[in-house]
């Protein structure tokens, strides 16, 4: 009688046997998924020709020449224009310029204005003196006249002095430079033209400016016209009597320098000659001619 074998699995051996199961198991996997992936590509190729199977897809010529190729399209431009400018880009309406750009050095300079011209005096008949505008004045100067044009010589009027004591300047200001001071009331004068409320005009043979609320249009009064001529005290004191006598009563006394307009002179039993005048007050009467200098004009016997 034979004798029965008796297997006893060990630890060892049940681990080696659960190895090589894992191992099949995997094996069967990896075929598995294999099996998939080889059907999902011939699905990708659809009909070509490795499935074995005829195509429906008609056969295209691959000659590149060939027009129905459809790879072999050739390329059109684009019908549409290219745009360079940006098409959101808009002007801007405010745009102004800006007033602090500087001027490129190397463009070509335009014409240069010249200055205005300085203050400068000129003597010639006719001409006038320009000075330069002030400040946020008109842009053209101011110009006044050293003497009469042949214009204003033909179309002159005559005028007097109608305040006492009135200066002639060298220009129509209050300011500028005095050429006679001191002028008698009612002492003749040529008006030539009006200038910004000042009249150019000539008296006792000098040209100046006096204001025009100082001269009056016309013919002097007849006290001045008859003499026709200014003077000045020339004596520390000196008496204005009412006749032509050192005998005469004092009216009134008068310093070194009061202007007075003489309008006559006389002479008294002595052979001394007095001048009738008005002295700058107002006042009439008889000085002696010695002490009294005669500064513009004539003067006629009574």
């Amino acid at each position: 009688m034979a004798k029965k074998i008796k297997f006893k699995p060990t630890p060892a051996g049940i681990l080696f046997l659960s190895a090589i199961a894992v191992l099949l198991i995997a094996i069967i996997v990896l075929l598995i998924f294999g099996i998939k992936n080889c059907e999902s590509c011939k699905n990708d190729s659809g009909n070509k020709s490795h499935t074995g199977e005829a195509s429906d897809a008609p056969d295209v010529s691959s000659d590149p020449t060939d027009p129905l190729n459809p790879d072999n399209t050739p390329d059109l431009p684009d019908p549409s224009p290219v745009n360079t400018q940006d098409p959101d880009a808009t002007t801007d309406p405010d745009a102004t310029t800006d007033p602090n750009a500087t001027t490129d050095p190397e463009a070509t300079p335009g014409p240069i204005e010249s200055a205005g011209p300085s203050s400068i005096v000129i003597t010639t008949p006719g001409a006038v003196t320009s000075a330069s505008p002030s400040a946020g004045a008109s842009a053209t100067p101011t110009k006044y006249y050293t003497s009469p044009t042949s214009s204003m010589k033909k179309n002159a009027k005559k005028g007097y002095v109608s305040a006492d004591k009135v200066n002639m300047r060298k220009e129509p200001n209050k300011n500028a430079t005095l050429v006679k001071e001191k002028i008698a009331k009612n002492t003749a004068v040529t008006l030539y033209t009006e200038q910004e409320g000042w009249w150019f005009l000539q008296c006792d043979g000098k040209y100046g400016y006096i204001k025009k609320d100082y001269i009056t249009v016309g013919s002097a009064p007849t006290s001045a016209a008859s003499g026709a001529a200014t003077g000045k005290v020339i004596a520390s004191k000196i008496a204005l009597r009412k006749s032509a006598s050192e005998s005469s009563e004092c009216i009134k006394e008068y310093a070194d320098g009061e202007q007075v307009t003489i309008s006559w002179y006389e002479k008294d039993s002595n052979g001394k000659k007095w001048y009738y005048v008005k002295t700058s007050d107002g006042k009439k009467g008889y000085m002696y001619a010695d002490f009294v200098k005669i500064t513009s004009g004539k003067v006629n016997a009574k």
